[in-house]
């Protein structure tokens, strides 16, 4: 399933209808998630789906909103419910730190009920074409006769086929409105590609790119994406001290969640633009497998001290990331597998040894066949040989650094805040190169 994202641009009558629409699914899902409250303390079994639905049947809330407007939020109340009770079974057992809470109610601070979400179960109560979007409307909002409320939009509808659920949602940070609808489509056929490649995903280098049969790895440094994202939480923290002499139930405001939005939003579009420069990077030496390395419970238990502690927890985000390489590969034809990586950063890769020293902590220097090289590139020519090990690092002339036992330095991606260029090209400030 895909997804496809417009930005709506309701006039503020028809702002004001999505409103009272939205008042109404929270309304709705708060009266069906005090029925499961009060089963689930009473000790007995919470409803499902079906049962929920026949339960609220003659509710008001039930029957203020249109029949596949209602039954979607029923249904998200019973998936929240049923997540819960999946995070239940992982604490018990062990496998989850902190004990999850109960689905909440749809409530804001100041006790009012929010109204930015209307979700749609089908593409029968929805309509998409080229310029509006079109959603059924409850009984009593429809006027002259027109059952359907008609909204323009703006954006790219980048996937086509048999549309599935949708929402209708409200930003409260950048105050758009955005309607959401999910498409069947299959993914890209892969390419018939021989090429192979590897990627260790990491904080000072943000990836490093290894490829069977090319001498150089490409490091995407991702120094820049940290001094943004430092520069943000200090806006953050200092915004966050003004707001401090308000009582605790007022202590934020529409600055603070657009300054949150805007630190999360301009550290995804570098991952974005990342992953399409390894992609096409990847086409043009027609790779057909990446393995990207996998950091499962590397931070568990870990303290990396005050200063990396918050980089690391907040801005190292693997599934994220790998979500969004996995999506530009998908695009291309190329096969992600994710791999395990330990052990890969402090392994030889060219004799295999784990006698090596990391002096610096960047350079990885073996003990036995005198190999020094960045402890990054090692680790993504090591996940590269564990998955593939009949592929060759030629050596490239010119590239070669500390004599002759060296291995040829990474080319290096710096982050320009719009686009990954060449840290070697003395314009690459002001040009974008191709790969």
């Amino acid at each position: 399933m895909k997804c496809n994202r417009l930005r709506m641009l309701p006039s503020r009558e028809k702002e004001r209808t999505l409103r009272v629409i939205g008042v109404r699914c929270s309304a709705l899902w708060n009266a069906t998630n005090y029925q499961c409250r009060q089963r689930f303390f009473g000790g007995h079994k919470v409803p499902g789906y079906g049962d929920l639905c026949a339960l609220m049947r003659d509710d008001e809330n039930f029957l203020a909103l249109p029949s596949d407007i209602r039954q979607e939020v029923i249904k998200k109340v019973h998936e929240a419910w049923k997540s819960y009770f999946g995070l239940r079974a992982l604490w018990k057992r062990g496998d989850l730190g902190d004990k999850p809470g109960l689905p909440r109610y749809r409530k804001a601070r100041d006790g009012s009920r929010p109204d930015g979400w209307i979700p749609i179960k089908c593409a029968r109560s929805y309509a998409v074409d080229a310029q509006c979007v079109e959603m059924t409307l409850p009984a009593d909002l429809r006027r002259g006769g027109h059952g359907r409320l008609r909204l323009p939009h703006r954006g790219l509808q980048r996937y086509r086929g048999k549309q599935g659920r949708a929402e209708m949602a409200h930003d409260p940070g950048r105050g758009r409105w955005y309607f959401r609808y999910t498409v069947d489509q299959p993914d890209n056929a892969l390419k018939p590609r021989s090429r192979e490649a590897a990627i260790d995903l990491g904080v000072r280098v943000a990836a490093s790119v290894s490829i069977d049969g090319v001498g150089s790895s490409i490091h995407f440094i991702g120094r820049e994406m940290l001094k943004d994202w430092d520069y943000w939480g200090r806006q953050i923290a200092a915004h966050q001290q003004e707001l401090a002499h308000r009582p605790k139930a007022e202590r934020t405001s529409k600055r603070l969640r657009r300054m949150h939005q805007r630190r999360s939003t301009r550290l995804e579009h570098a991952w974005e633009a990342q992953a399409a420069r390894i992609v096409r990077t990847l086409a043009a030496h027609r790779v057909g497998t990446v393995y990207v390395g996998w950091p499962k419970d590397i931070r568990r238990d870990k303290n990396y001290g005050a200063t990396w502690n918050g980089r690391i927890h907040n801005f190292w985000g693997f599934s994220r990331v790998l979500h969004i390489l996995e999506k530009h590969c998908a695009r291309a034809g190329i096969q992600v597998v994710r791999s395990g990586e330990r052990g890969s950063s402090s392994t030889c890769p060219e004799c295999g040894s784990r006698n090596v020293k990391r002096h610096p902590r960047h350079v990885l220097s073996c003990r036995d066949c005198s190999l020094r090289i960045h402890s990054d590139q090692a680790g993504s020519r090591n996940i590269l040989r564990m998955n593939a090990p009949a592929c060759s690092f030629p050596k490239t002339p010119g590239s070669i650094r500390d004599g002759a036992e060296a291995a040829p330095g990474p080319e290096v991606r710096q982050w320009t805040k719009h686009c990954w260029v060449d840290a070697r090209n003395p314009l690459g400030q002001h040009e974008r190169p191709v790969a």
